[in-house]
């Protein structure tokens, strides 16, 4: 799930006034980087990580590496701001932005990694395809990749096979004609089509962001994000009355309003509904639950329409990068670039991968042999996708537009129609973004 995220422009001018000329290391003094990530405490993940870093310090014993990572969000984003008020930027760090990496990017906040990545073609070529691009600033005025993208949230609609084949479909929806389809046959069967846990607000939104992806494309959404479309543009109006005309055929189960994640992810493991829209991160969720249906669960795309062919291998991945701080002295650079090459490698990759089940934007990664199925399934679908599009608000610099739109959404499914909702939204935009 995604949260509100906000740029901690607050800190930017204070980080830049602080930045700290390192001095010079003497003879025997160890380099000093700090590493910083939301993973943390008793996590496969964050285990992992403490492993990586170890056997680097153990083979590099002119490197020292501190692992400040913070699991909680707020207290991240409370010590990112600290540091970067004092100019003490983590030398690798975690932030949920694309578009918002700009104003950083632009005051040497952040290290640009194209000379790097060009001069180490063999590192540079290990990163799926295109997904370097996801990271270039280029469209928002700051020329160059500024993060390393490192997991990806894969987005697909998960099904209960059995309860399809109790309402007689027999394919999945490849086109969102078969999915109005479906939700019919469902409904005449007695079942709920889709769970959505509508109060968590973050649900909606990754409906309507796959929506908008399969009819505006990733071009499109760049575009809503630099203001060179608006939201009350005819196509974006369309795309929010698509969400909502989901209601009005009956996609969701009646009050889902007022749900909340955990009653949806309960409806659809105790096999109460047959869908939910979702994305990766929801396989090793599922499997360290307690439900008995999870061999009945599958999933497919997120389906495309069919007047829209361009756009049906578009899809959307939720992306985290690695920020590199732009205020290191050239030691701290070099070791730096070593830490991180040291945890890209396909064997650290691999281990990340099958200790927690998260799906990698790098070349030849495969699930491990005793993988659950669908995450063997998710794996290689991953590594079919050509053509991906991320958040809506992570293509725009307004810190605001998270909790505008997805309450927007909301409203709108309760009540407002999608002209007013997409009026709202852009008023808001034009208030707030910078």
């Amino acid at each position: 799930m995604r949260k509100s995220k906000k740029i901690l422009s607050v800190a930017l001018a204070a980080a830049l006034a602080a930045t700290m000329v390192t001095p010079v290391l003497a003879s025997g003094d160890k380099v000093k980087i700090t590493f910083m990530s939301r993973d943390s405490g008793d996590t496969p993940i964050a285990k992992v990580y403490e492993g990586q870093i170890s056997r680097f310090m153990e083979e590099n014993p002119e490197i020292e590496v501190q692992n400040d990572s913070i699991y909680e969000e707020a207290a991240y984003n409370n010590k990112l701001k600290v540091a970067l008020s004092t100019g003490e930027t983590p030398n690798i760090f975690y932030y949920p932005a694309i578009a918002g990496l700009t104003e950083w990017a632009e005051n040497g906040v952040l290290l640009d990694l194209t000379d790097s990545l060009s001069a180490d073609e063999e590192w540079k070529n290990t990163f799926l395809e295109g997904a370097l691009d996801t990271y270039d600033l280029s469209a928002y005025g700051a020329e160059g990749i500024y993060a390393l993208p490192n997991e990806l949230n894969v987005d697909a609609v998960f099904y209960n096979k059995a309860l399809f084949e109790k309402a007689g479909i027999t394919e999945v929806p490849q086109t969102m004609d078969d999915l109005y389809d479906a939700i019919d046959k469902l409904n005449e069967a007695g079942i709920t089509p889709f769970g959505v846990g509508g109060k968590n607000t973050w649900v909606m939104g990754h409906i309507f962001n796959n929506i908008l992806a399969k009819r505006i494309g990733t071009e499109g959404i760049i575009q809503l994000g630099t203001g060179e479309k608006s939201w009350t543009d005819e196509d974006v109006v369309e795309c929010l009355q698509i969400t909502k005309d989901l209601k009005d055929k009956g996609a969701f189960a009646e009050g889902f309003e007022g749900m909340d994640y955990n009653t949806q992810m309960n409806q659809f493991l105790t096999g109460e509904v047959a869908m939910i829209s979702h994305s990766s991160p929801i396989i090793p969720e599922m499997f360290t639950s307690e439900s008995e249906i999870l061999d009945d669960i599958s999933f497919f795309p997120f389906p495309y329409f069919e007047d829209k062919p361009e756009f049906e291998d578009t899809h959307v991945i939720y992306t985290s990068g690695w920020m590199l701080s732009g205020t290191m002295s050239e030691e701290e650079k070099e070791a730096t670039l070593k830490l991180v090459k040291f945890m890209t490698t396909p064997e650290a990759i691999q281990e990340r991968m099958d200790a927690a089940m998260r799906v990698a934007p790098y070349k030849d990664i495969t699930a491990p042999e005793d993988a659950p199925e669908i995450f063997k399934d998710m794996v290689d679908y991953t590594g079919t996708i050509t053509k991906s599009v991320g958040e809506y608000f992570d293509y725009d610099t307004c810190s605001t537009l998270v909790d505008t739109s997805r309450n927007g959404i909301l409203n709108m499914m309760l009540s407002e129609s999608a002209e007013d909702t997409a009026a709202a939204i852009q008023a808001d935009i034009d208030a707030n973004r910078p």
